[in-house]
């Protein structure tokens, strides 16, 4: 079953995303939560896209409290996302962003209302899983110049740029679900890698998902259920800083990668091989991680500079002093962090969630070995827990630098990454009889097994009857 709600604020809200602090003028598209709920009789997940810039591990809690009251899906069973719009409600408090009290508590029962609704409109189904890649709308902001440092935007055509400090996937997974009888597409999940910072203007916006949705809803029509997951994109952006052409922010940027990403999933789906069973999984991992602790010397400048001068964007450096004096004060509160990491598999396809913005090369090294036919990282999931580098991206950059977004030490990357293998592994040792005869278990309209068995005699026949002709 799929559903969504809409969650957009009243104007006049604080737009979090960026130094400045915004408020909203306007709705330029609706911002939603969209469900998915899958149960093979034994096990039922739900899978939540949320346009927002994040979702805090409180306001997930109460998502799934409500939605476990409202039709009874296990807490731990519903895989709750942001999808990292910098033109959302107010959820986060960050740098000058203001958060409203009132809106985390609207949008966490949203969330469970799109649950209870998809679990209700719930039919039988196929599932089929796929991929197709959406080339030149991703790329990794981050870079090596040549003196060896690392930085983040150094700006279009930089004569100074080495190389990429990271990769940028182009692959688009998408789990889809079929009408029994004639396997006509009823639904999608789709996971793509990119930050949503096209729009960043004073208007709300779900940003380039808009577009991913609407691209398969105009083949499909109005009520296919479509659920957009991002993948790991700490550090991947639509910007483009090795071509000339102008900045690629606005409504026509939002519309060219949405629709890009939407059509690679309309041609996973337009060929999708269905099967005729497959099951659901769940399960999760637990990392603790360190918040980092900042020198004296540090603390004291911060505290001086801000005797000194007024907290504005255009002083960026008196941001940052009041941001490290903040995450100073949390981790004095609560020194060691707890993240969920959870997993879901859906027939042949694993996606795991992060509780934070994931640089790729973290993502990509979890799939790369793995024995899933799709594994599917994505960001954000159940929680925020601020951007999660590399530990060379501590060497410069804007992502590494201390803030309430930027918080935990450069070892969590590497414990998150171990952890997703073992729940990787364990996950896969669970399934693994059923995934080895997942592919001979296909389906397709009108074929039933009396019909393939029928052709596979017709076959058998026709070669005995050109061996015969042979012979003669």
């Amino acid at each position: 079953g799929f559903a969504s709600t809409c969650i957009t604020p009243p104007p006049g809200r604080d737009i979090p995303g960026l130094f400045n602090r915004r408020l909203a003028l306007g709705v330029y598209d609706d911002l939603f939560a969209r469900a998915a709920v899958v149960d093979d009789g034994q096990r039922c997940v739900a899978m939540v896209q949320t346009d927002a810039i994040k979702v805090s591990e409180d306001l997930v809690a109460e998502a799934r409290k409500q939605a476990h009251a409202l039709c009874g899906i296990a807490k731990q069973d519903c895989f709750i996302a942001a999808t990292h719009t910098h033109s959302g409600g107010p959820v986060f408090g960050g740098f000058m962003a203001q958060p409203d009290p009132h809106y985390p508590p609207f949008v966490a029962q949203q969330i469970a209302s799109a649950i209870a609704e998809a679990h209700r409109t719930r039919v039988p189904a196929l599932i089929g899983t796929g991929a197709c890649p959406a080339e030149g709308i991703a790329f990794n902001r981050r870079f090596i110049m040549k003196d060896g440092r690392q930085t983040t935007h150094p700006g279009k055509m930089n004569p100074d740029i080495f190389e990429p400090a990271g990769p940028a996937d182009p692959t688009v997974t998408v789990v889809a679900f079929g009408e029994p009888a004639t396997c006509r597409p009823l639904g999608c999940i789709v996971n793509f890698g990119c930050h949503a910072t096209h729009m960043n203007g004073l208007l709300y916006s779900a940003d380039y998902p808009r577009w991913i949705v609407d691209t398969l809803q105009r083949v499909y029509g109005p009520d296919f259920g479509v659920v957009f997951l991002n993948g790991a994109c700490g550090d991947v952006t639509q910007v483009d800083n090795q071509s000339p052409r102008p900045g690629e922010f606005g409504p026509y940027w939002c519309e060219r990668t949405g629709r890009t990403i939407g059509g690679a999933a309309l041609q996973a789906v337009a060929r999708m091989d269905y099967y005729k069973d497959a099951s659901v999984a769940a399960g999760s991992a637990r990392v603790r991680a360190a918040i980092r602790k900042a020198s004296p010397s540090t603390l004291k400048a911060a505290r001086a500079l801000l005797r000194e001068r007024e907290i504005t964007p255009k002083d960026v450096e008196t941001v940052y002093a009041n941001e490290a004096l903040l995450v100073e004060g949390a981790r004095r509160k609560a020194p060691v962090r707890t993240l969920e990491i959870q997993g879901v598999r859906l027939a042949d396809a694993w996606f795991w969630g992060v509780p934070g913005e994931f640089f790729q090369a973290f993502a990509l090294s979890v799939r790369e070995d793995s024995l899933f036919a799709h594994t599917c990282c994505v960001e954000l999931a159940n929680g925020y827990n601020g951007y999660i580098c590399t530990a060379e991206a501590f060497g410069g950059g804007y992502e590494s630098r201390t803030a309430r977004s930027s918080l935990l030490v450069p070892e969590a990357g590497g414990a998150i990454v171990r952890a997703a293998r073992r729940l990787r592994n364990r996950m896969f040792a669970d399934a693994e009889g059923e995934l080895a005869g997942l592919p001979g278990r296909r389906t397709w309209p009108g074929v039933d097994d009396n019909a393939l068995d029928g052709i596979k005699q017709l076959k058998k026949r026709g070669t005995a009857r050109r061996t015969k002709r042979r012979a003669k």
